[in-house]
């Protein structure tokens, strides 16, 4: 079996700097967080591929920058490529994929699309991303979403997370129900569950992000942000919560970072993806799953037990890590990834 060099075209998000840790800090696999050079040769770039100035005067020549990429490695056919989306959202002006399979004709390359397809779209065309070109220039294209990967033939393999410890400085509160994100028609839902639990007793932390001024509602626990906060941040407040909340946007199925959160931190986790009840991941002990604010199961909160108490761990830990990535990507390719 083939023994291949592992490279990562990954990204500098700081949710991926977490989850993708085990690779990051790997000294075997090659992780490349963006394309973009380091200092004068970063500026000239950063002005060459700015959509606002291609869409007035599109400029030439952007594949000229496809060799400066990886500088350092040679035309040797044992590699394998894992492509993150964010590197999909400029291939309109890369030509990145097939750059990769003329350049190294025997490497192995595979896509893993932590976003749903119709998200992924690119920054120049104003067009999601063709599965079918994905798959012209791939020899995988994973999904972290079941009805995409059944939609678009895709290999379906939830998002990956690597474990964590979370230093929680003292001014973050304990509480227990954390939410963070964008209203997104969800406000009156998280209104209605706030009301119920302060009614019992339990204390909320909501941040919601981007909501308009004149339909915010000031009550203690609720905050408006208008910058996202860091995902240092996000961990800190879910560490310091008995249990998470989980509303998923319209359209998607599939394990995310918040039930990756809830077993890495150890936590408890209410969420409305009904799709969860079939994973592989479900436990009552530590999940609860609601369609309306009514369906919610309360003592699933209120009665202070921790999930694994006795473990002091959620043993699904081992399961998500990016490691069972890499066994998949062995298995579908039949190769052995150095690591």
């Amino acid at each position: 079996m083939k023994e291949c060099k592992l490279v990562v075209l990954g990204s500098d998000w700081d949710v991926y700097q977490y989850a993708l840790r085990d690779l990051i800090v790997n000294p075997e696999i090659v992780y490349l967080p963006t394309f973009r050079p380091q200092g004068i040769a970063g500026a000239v770039h950063r002005l060459h591929f700015n959509p606002r100035i291609n869409k007035i005067f599109p400029l030439p020549f952007h594949q000229l920058w496809n060799r400066c990429y990886l500088p350092s490695l040679k035309d040797e056919e044992n590699v394998c490529f894992l492509i993150l989306e964010n590197w999909l959202r400029w291939e309109s002006k890369t030509h990145y994929l097939p750059y990769l399979r003329q350049r190294y004709p025997k490497a192995h390359i595979v896509c893993f699309l932590q976003d749903l397809v119709t998200r992924i779209v690119d920054l120049y065309s104003g067009e999601c991303i063709s599965t079918d070109y994905l798959k012209h220039y791939c020899d995988s294209v994973i999904t972290y979403d079941v009805n995409d990967a059944q939609r678009y033939g895709l290999t379906y393999f939830p998002t990956v997370y690597s474990q964590i410890e979370v230093k929680c400085p003292e001014e973050i509160p304990a509480s227990d129900l954390y939410f963070l994100g964008r209203d997104k028609g969800r406000f009156p839902t998280l209104l209605a569950i706030y009301h119920k639990a302060t009614a019992l007793g339990l204390k909320c932390e909501f941040f919601l992000l981007d909501m308009p001024e004149e339909q915010q509602v000031h009550l203690p626990g609720l905050h408006y942000i208008s910058q996202a906060m860091s995902y240092e941040t996000n961990l800190q407040y879910a560490s310091r919560s008995r249990c998470i909340i989980e509303m998923l946007q319209p359209n998607a199925l599939g394990a995310t970072f918040r039930l990756w959160e809830t077993i890495s931190l150890n936590t408890k986790l209410l969420t409305n993806n009904r799709q969860v009840l079939d994973s592989p991941f479900y436990d009552a002990q530590y999940i609860s799953v609601f369609t309306q604010e009514e369906d919610i199961d309360w003592e699933f909160i209120t009665n202070g037990k921790a999930p694994y108490a006795n473990e002091g761990h959620n043993p699904n830990i081992e399961r998500i890590k990016p490691e069972s990535l890499l066994r998949t990507i062995e298995q579908e390719l039949h190769i052995t990834l150095k690591r």
